[in-house]
């Protein structure tokens, strides 16, 4: 389905990546976070599916996870990183033309933050940032404008956060925040149920998928409800959590996806208008794919696509500007990320590493 088209040489054990237009130059760009040498690698896209070389942004220390979005209002997109090391989130204003300024604002939304997204949360027209804290707790830290941002606002959660995606699940207008669950306990999606006024309301946990690292949105049976999927590395399952449309969501049979899944994404890779799931198996050194049905059942076994070792983080994003959606890696044993373009085709054969 897919096909290498370019190798990037990145700072140490690349893990996040990102897509974005930073330059404004209307090709997709990629940025990767180097938790081993504290840096960020920028590669502006040539808009043929190849990039420049990358430029190198000091970060602060471990970085593990970006989010882009427009903090201060100028329709460019910036990021905040979150560092690890220093458990805070740096905030790097887009200049302009595919440059970055180094606000020196740091937020803080306590003690060990494992991931963050950025979404417009209480739908105020801010981007807003989440993060989830590995003692049971998620944190919203709610966008004002013009580059500020509120005090961080802590919600319990019923488990060990992981990953984190937005969606309205109810389908009343307000966004929600689901929650990938693991650790001890309870373990599955916890979803935020978004009730206006900057009010969130915890549910009950759904539980399943082994110990869930990654969240994605999903639509698996074409009933209009968004659905969720998970991917758990130490069970090696994909488990989806079908929307139900009562505020609740049944999980239907998992199904293995290769070794130790570390990222997930569900798009129409495809092109038959159905949603598809993309998992990095990192310790298979491979980025399998299973095809939707529109029933909520996909295509098995999975397509294997080689890639380099370790494969962490994925993104997704027209590269080459043909229509067709492509992807790329971040490769932590190799200091890499593996750019692969779409195939024309429909249902290919693709190897399968032994």
């Amino acid at each position: 389905m897919f096909y290498p088209a370019a190798v990037l040489e990145t700072g140490k054990e690349p893990s996040y990546i990102i897509t974005e237009d930073f330059s404004g130059d209307g090709n997709l760009d990629l940025i990767s976070t180097n938790s081993g040498d504290d840096t960020l690698s920028y590669f502006k896209g040539k808009g043929d599916g190849t990039f420049d070389d990358q430029i190198i942004l000091r970060t602060g220390d471990n970085p593990i996870c970006v989010g882009a979005a427009d903090f201060n209002g100028d329709k460019l997109p910036d990021l905040a990183v979150l560092n690890y090391g220093d458990q805070n989130i740096h905030i790097y204003l887009n200049t302009g033309g595919g440059s970055f300024k180094n606000t020196g604002k740091f937020l803080s939304p306590g003690k060990i933050p494992i991931n963050l997204i950025t979404a417009d949360v209480n739908d105020d027209g801010f981007f807003d940032i989440v993060v989830t804290m590995r003692y049971h707790k998620i944190v919203i830290i709610l966008g004002l404008g013009k580059g500020h941002f509120a005090e961080p606002k802590p919600y319990p959660v019923k488990g060990q956060p992981t990953g984190l995606v937005t969606g309205d699940y109810n389908n009343d207008g307000f966004p929600d925040i689901a929650a990938a669950l693991a650790g001890s306990g309870n373990v599955g999606v916890q979803i935020y149920w978004g009730k206006g006024n900057n009010r969130f309301e915890g549910s009950d946990v759904f539980r399943g998928g082994g110990q869930p690292l990654a969240i994605a949105n999903i639509e698996v049976n074409s009933d209009g409800l968004m659905d969720l999927v998970t991917a758990s590395n130490s069970t090696h399952i994909i488990a989806v959590f079908e929307n139900q449309g009562n505020q609740t969501f049944k999980r239907l049979k998992p199904f293995a996806s290769g070794e130790f899944p570390k990222f997930i994404i569900a798009a129409d890779f495809s092109g038959d208008g159905l949603d598809d799931i993309a998992v990095s198996n990192s310790t298979f050194d491979t980025i399998s794919m299973v095809l939707g049905r529109g029933d909520g059942s996909f295509t098995y076994p999975p397509i294997y696509h080689p890639v380099n070792e370790y494969p962490q983080g994925m993104a997704i994003g027209d590269f080459n500007n043909d229509g067709m959606l492509d992807l790329a890696t971040t490769c932590r044993d190799k200091t890499l990320v593996d750019v692969m373009l779409r195939r024309n085709m429909l249902y290919p054969t693709v190897a399968v590493k032994s």
